[in-house]
């Protein structure tokens, strides 16, 4: 009889904990989604979608990466295939996790880490919900465990555990968890059965459309900069480190590259990095050094528009050809150099603004087709298309009002589009 209720007892605790992994893992799956949408959807596609050591360039960090890097126009440079995969925000606790991931499913020739987590990026203390989507999508597994426990705080472990709580849901209104329980279980529902691909638009590479205005900027000067203003700096050195003694361990090229700021607040921290990423015989690369910032290739302080995107990726595909020892195609080289802006000038007036984007190659503006389109708070309200015309004069319709100039540039040649734009505000 004892033995009897022994074993009902081991029965009932088994198929509770049965119970609790199920519900863990049903409640999981609405906000892995929604966290992963916010995030462009790089970790699902890189566990779900991309196949196994099938790809040559990875780059990883933050959001400092993904709007630097533009797979596409390196690929067609150097006859080869990359992704971006990141999350936004990250510092570089969580990229260490992610280089592992990285090199068990990937075998690169090469994966670049963007210096930008070194310096900045959101401490545990500061995680935000997209901070979660790399460890929700990992497939259930030991790894997956250890990494969440040796990364997240308790409290945060409990957001990990029970996806409802805190930032995923709204306790206040349940009404919005239980619509959208209803919603995600009715798309998966009609998907049933069906082939389901995650979509990565763009490799991961993501356009901030919006260059800096210059009544925008404020230069900080060498005072206001001052020493390394990052608290914790040592700690991430140490992570830092960490990364390097696992790149020992593989055969896989590994490159740390700084990415262009508009103003760089961590330049006084790069020594104490560059020495210990070069101490472990590891380069340490910087685009655009010595070279200018143009505000026409920043969408804020720290992020590049594809203005300045393209440049930046083609220099870091002569990097790449430079130190893989890879051939380069001339002639993708040259078409993706039509495209060089080095600067604009925007002259405003009362109703009246001029806009003039200066290429690097007068010549080039031969080949481009440029289409400008004038919106005025999101209706359309102007629109002109010839080829060569680099410049803009347009009168406006309203005294005030929220007022955006988009631009698009095509090479007809092979197709690739620039979209940038500027937002002018009347009041």
């Amino acid at each position: 009889m004892f033995v009897k209720d022994k074993n009902n007892h081991w029965r009932r605790f088994l198929l509770f904990i049965w119970i609790l992994f199920l519900i863990i893992q049903v409640i999981s799956y609405i906000p892995k989604q929604r966290s992963n949408q916010k995030n462009g959807n790089f970790w699902p596609f890189f566990y779900e979608e991309l196949p196994k050591n099938s790809i040559d360039i990875v780059f990883m960090g933050n959001s400092h990466s993904k709007t630097t890097f533009i797979p596409e126009i390196i690929d067609n440079i150097l006859r080869t295939e990359s992704i971006h995969v990141n999350t936004s925000g990250e510092s570089i606790y969580q990229t260490i996790y992610e280089y592992q991931e990285v090199l068990l499913h990937q075998n690169p020739r090469v994966v670049l880490i963007e210096t930008s987590p070194i310096y900045s990026g959101l401490d545990q203390e500061n995680l935000k919900l997209w901070n979660f989507s790399f460890f929700y999508s990992m497939p259930t597994s030991l790894r997956k465990l250890i990494y969440s426990h040796d990364f997240f705080t308790d409290s945060d472990l409990l957001k990990f555990y029970l996806p409802y709580t805190s930032d995923h849901s709204d306790w206040k209104n349940p009404n919005i968890c239980i619509s959208r329980a209803f919603a995600e279980f009715e798309t998966i529902k009609n998907n049933w059965g069906s082939e389901q691909n995650v979509e990565l638009p763009h490799k991961g590479y993501e356009n901030y459309l919006k260059s800096l205005l210059p009544g925008q900027i404020q230069l900080k000067t060498q005072e206001e900069i001052g020493s390394c203003p990052v608290s914790n700096f040592k700690d991430r050195l140490s992570v830092t480190e960490d990364i390097l003694q696992i790149n020992q361990k593989y055969s896989e090229d590994l490159i740390f590259i700084e990415a262009p700021q508009y103003i760089n607040d961590y330049e006084n921290c790069r020594d104490k990095a560059i020495d210990l990423i070069e101490s472990y015989d590891v380069s340490h690369e910087t685009l655009f050094n010595n070279q200018g910032r143009s505000p026409l290739w920043f969408g804020d302080y720290q992020h590049m528009t594809q203005f300045g995107a393209i440049i930046a990726s083609v220099e870091t595909a002569e990097l790449l050809a430079h130190k893989l020892n890879i051939d380069m195609s001339p002639e993708m080289l040259n078409y993706y150099r039509s495209y060089f802006f080095s600067d604009y000038n925007l002259v405003q007036e009362d109703d009246f603004v001029s806009i003039n984007l200066i290429p690097e190659n007068n010549e080039s503006l031969l080949y481009l087709d440029f289409k400008w389109e004038v919106f005025l708070n999101g209706e359309s309200v102007y629109k002109i298309e010839e080829k060569g015309k680099n410049k803009l004069k347009f009168t406006f319709p309203e005294p005030t009002g929220d007022y955006f100039i988009h631009i698009m540039i095509n090479n007809p040649d092979r197709n690739y589009y620039l979209r940038g734009g500027f937002d002018l505000l009347l009041e």
